[in-house]
Order: structure tokens, then sequence, then C-alpha cells
């Protein structure tokens, strides 16, 4: 699929931008659900990439941060982790603790943290426990009781997560929830991050898995929730932000040297910096996928 018709790469100006370091690799978690030594290994050769620009964090469990300290080849120095946190929150803080022990002097280190939270206090005992961290994000339900638990991560310096998908159909939010959401982040000034769901660039219907006989829905891109969050962060309406979420066919965003264009709006280079100062980034099981859809060829 080619949405930008005229491009002669993609390390332009503001795509570089909106783009810089913005897709943390989760190859560990379904729908690819790699072994660990083929997804260290393949986080690795991305690193060594000529698109190694748009690469982020490694995601790995916290409760498997043993098992990748072990995995990592002899050398390894630079591998940065984001730990996502289970239901044992205590054990799985030691596990980074430990893991950061461990990786002293070598470089690799977890430097960011994910978890599910459901109530401010959810919130505030994460924020004690993960003191020793920069940063940690709060995975937030899209529900009525969002409001308190982001009132709770920005007072406690976090940064808050919104899921995008999954593997069913029922596991996409309604369009609204995540405009609702996006104003909410944007009134607080509040960073966040999105995971799940965003490996294509443009909204459309996708195959949820990588099965063969696999069913599909309707996928959220990753350039609908940038051109959606600029728009929360510019003051737009509902019915505004809520409409960038759902564009969707070839040729919905065009881009030249100065601006990324769609129906209803425009960032530019400036925007796409002050954008990518509050929108961390997204997780995606694949790498390669949002690149390689976003262009025939994508290297300099």
């Amino acid at each position: 699929m080619t949405i930008f018709s005229s491009m002669d790469v993609i390390r332009e100006a503001p795509l570089a931008a909106l783009l810089d370091a913005a897709i943390d690799y989760a190859g560990l978690f379904p729908p690819a659900a790699l072994p660990m030594d083929r997804a260290i290994i393949g986080y690795l050769l991305y690193c060594e990439s000529p698109d190694a620009w748009a690469l982020g964090h490694f995601i790995a469990p916290a409760a498997r941060l043993d098992e990748l300290l072990a995995a990592l080849p002899p050398g390894t120095t630079d591998i940065t982790v984001s730990a996502t946190i289970g239901a044992d929150l205590e054990a799985d803080c030691r596990q980074i603790d430990q893991f950061n022990r461990a990786g002293v002097g070598r470089r690799n280190a977890v430097v960011a943290a994910e978890a599910k939270v459901n109530t401010a206090a959810d919130v505030v005992r994460l924020a004690e426990l993960l003191r020793n961290l920069s940063s940690w994000y709060g995975e937030v339900a899209l529900s009525p009781a969002a409001d308190a638990v982001l009132d709770a991560l920005k007072s406690t310096g976090a940064r808050a997560k919104v899921r995008m998908g999954g593997v069913t159909p029922d596991a996409f939010p309604a369009p609204d929830a995540v405009a609702r959401f996006l104003m909410a982040v944007a009134s607080r000034s509040l960073r966040f991050k999105a995971t799940a769901g965003l490996h294509h660039p443009i909204r459309g219907r996708y195959r949820l898995t990588y099965a063969p006989d696999a069913p599909t829905g309707t996928m959220f891109g990753y350039l609908n929730l940038l051109a959606a969050t600029h728009l929360a962060l510019s003051g737009a309406t509902p019915a505004e932000i809520e409409a960038a979420l759902v564009l969707d066919g070839p040729g919905t965003f065009r881009r030249d040297r100065d601006s990324l264009t769609w129906p209803g709006g425009r960032i530019d280079e400036a925007a796409a910096r002050e954008l990518r100062h509050r929108f961390f980034g997204f997780g995606s099981c694949s790498f390669r996928e949002p690149i390689d859809e976003l262009l025939p060829a994508t290297h300099p």
C-alpha cells in the first residue's frame, strides 16, 4: 500500500520528527509472540538498520527480565527496555531494580515501565515502587473513571498510556472514547504513549493476527492517531478529533517537504516536534510493518 505519491525518503521533516524513536518494539507480545532470543536478535538488527532512527525501546515483561539478560548476545551494551508490570507489582518492580543493577557499566537498562492503573490509589502505589525510574506509564481504561486516574498520573509526574486495539475485534476502543482520552491528556499537558493495534499507517480493515485464516477487523492507523493528537493539542472539537481518527483510504494523508496534511488539518515541522513532546510514541509487535507500509522504499 502506497500512502504518499511523492517522497524521496521518509527521513525528511516533518515525518522524521513524528516518527523519531517512536516505534517501541514489542515482538514478544501477540500477535507476533516471538521467543525471547528471536525478539532480541530482531531488535538488535533493527538497531543497525538504516531505519534505526524510528526505533524506540524493547518492550518486555518485568517478570522475564532475567530471561532477557541471559539471552543477550555477548558484548551487547545498549539495549534500552520498557518493562511491563503485571499483577505482582512488588515482584516486578524488584525485577526491574535487579536488572538495572546487573546492567550497570554496560548501558543495558530498563528506562521506563508500563502498568495498568484502575484507580488513583494504584497510581500512588506504583509511583512509590518505581521511584528509581525516570519515567513510567499508567495504562488507563477508557471509562468515566479515567479522569481521576489521569489527575493522579499528572500529580505524581507519571505518564499515561492508551490501548488502541488487540487480536480480537472487541479489543479496539470506539473512536469517540479515544477522542475524549486525547482531549483529557491535552488539557492536563500529560505525556502519553499508545499500544496495540497500530501496525498500519492509516485506518482500515486488516487481519488481526498473522495466521492465514485470521479474522479481520477495523484497526486505527498511527498517522490517524498523530493527526488526532495534534488536533487535540490545538483545541479542536471532539467531532474534529474523531473525524481524524476515522479517516481512511490511500491518499488521505499527503506530505511535502514542509507538512503532513489531511482533510481538516496540517502538521508542519514545528508542530510535529511539539506533538512529540506530548506523544512519546507507540508499541508495535512489528517494527517493519509500520515503516514498510508507509513507503515502497524507506531507506535514505
